[in-house]
């Protein structure tokens, strides 16, 4: 494969990318959110065709959703007709992984695979593709098969592209460049992915507990009610900042080092904010903890709004300070949001226990690369934010102040 998005797309690719996270998240049920990721996937690489394949329990991998835009097929998602496939064996009957199929194996690997013409490759068994191309008269030749992996990096899925296509219609391998941009993709519908189900498996717990109750005394009722209460509040408290309500800083300890991890492996930089409030102290003086702690709240709850892609991470680090992780956001974007961010406190007016306060932001920007900063580590990063949001506050207070490493620095 040969062929590199210049500078100019590939901003623009990245740029798109923050667009369609924030769009992922607001998707309604599984259905719509499958078929949104297969079509801006399918959109970004120029492909004719596309499958989503979800891991079971069972040890499968089943079809979701499956798009052909020559063949006219539409199986799956919202739009589509049911899926009528079967599901994809993950291991054979004597336990060992199957890795002739090229989604199983992408699966095992956890890294993509890339296949440039299926008629000629060995290494994966493609007869059931020919046997299919037969029967309809179609041709599958290049295939981008990217796993979809958690934060833990267990493997929830396959997303897999079929046959880029040139300007003229004709199947072409898939560029290189575009292989990082898919897994960038691909990285924040696995997240997008693993929240809805939350939120569905929430919603359906809420339902069974509902038509539980209907059916049981009012003891009973009470009973499960509060267990379904503690459960959540025990949950979610290992992980909220009680004073602010967003994510806490052993929350954040734990995320930084699991998206380093998918960082370096995936090749993408990773961004970070470091934020403090100026004056903080003085608040807390004139006004008193009540109205600080408000005003903190306040203030967390304006940065979470403004970062709310599935994969970005926004904690309170301690005091007044916070911190936000931006995967996939070149350090010119990072740095636009932060000041951006910065201009929205300056101008805004904040209420605390009955007063009218007017407070400004110190920002701290770093952007690393983890798979070319092969010496960095993740606290590092922490330090290098740390260091730039000293600056800004020694420089004068209410400004962004960045820093981004050489090998961080997207070639031209």
């Amino acid at each position: 494969m040969e062929g590199r998005l210049d500078s100019q797309s590939q901003d623009s690719a990245y740029r798109r990318l923050i667009e369609i996270g924030i769009a992922l998240s607001a998707e309604k049920n599984l259905d719509s959110l499958l078929e949104h990721i297969l079509l801006e996937a399918k959109a970004m690489a120029q492909a004719d065709g596309g499958t989503i394949y979800l891991a079971t329990a069972r040890e499968t991998l089943e079809f979701s959703i499956v798009l052909n835009d020559t063949l006219k097929i539409a199986q799956g998602g919202v739009s589509g007709e049911p899926i009528s496939l079967p599901d994809i064996k993950l291991f054979h009957d004597e336990l060992t992984p199957n890795l002739s199929h090229i989604a199983s194996s992408a699966a095992h690997r956890g890294s993509s695979i890339v296949v440039d013409d299926s008629r000629v490759n060995t290494e994966f068994d493609f007869s059931g593709t020919r046997n299919f191309d037969e029967l309809l008269g179609y041709q599958s030749i290049s295939f981008l098969t990217v796993p979809l992996m958690n934060l833990s990096d267990d493997c929830v899925g396959v997303l897999q592209l079929l046959n880029a296509l040139d300007n003229a219609g004709n199947p072409i391998p898939f560029e290189a460049s575009l292989v990082p941009l898919i897994e960038a993709l691909a990285s924040q519908a696995s997240v997008a992915i693993e929240n809805r189900r939350l939120l569905d498996e929430q919603e359906e717990l809420k339902r069974q507990l509902e038509s539980e109750v209907e059916a049981r005394t009012e003891e009973l009722r009470e009973a499960l009610t509060k267990l379904s209460e503690a459960h959540i509040i025990l949950k979610e408290l290992n992980t909220i900042d009680a004073v602010t309500g967003i994510r806490n800083r052993q929350y954040f300890d734990d995320v930084l080092d699991q998206e380093w991890r998918r960082a370096k492996r995936q090749g993408y930089e990773v961004s970070m904010l470091m934020l403090d409030i100026d004056h903080f102290k003085k608040v807390n003086d004139t006004y008193g903890h009540l109205a600080g702690d408000e005003c903190l709240a306040a203030v967390a709850k304006e940065v979470d709004e403004s970062f709310n892609r599935p994969s970005d991470v926004v904690a309170r680090y301690g005091g007044e300070e916070f911190v936000v992780v931006l995967p996939y956001i070149s350090h010119e974007n990072a740095l636009e949001l932060a000041e951006s961010l910065r201009q929205t406190i300056e101008q805004n007016e904040y209420q605390a226990d009955g007063h009218s306060l007017k407070i400004t932001l110190s920002i701290g920007v770093a952007t690393v690369d983890p798979s070319k900063d092969q010496e960095v580590e993740p606290r590092e990063l922490i330090g290098l934010a740390d260091g730039m949001l000293y600056e800004a506050k020694s420089s004068g207070r209410n400004r962004v102040c960045s820093y981004v490493t050489k090998a961080a620095t997207r070639e031209g």
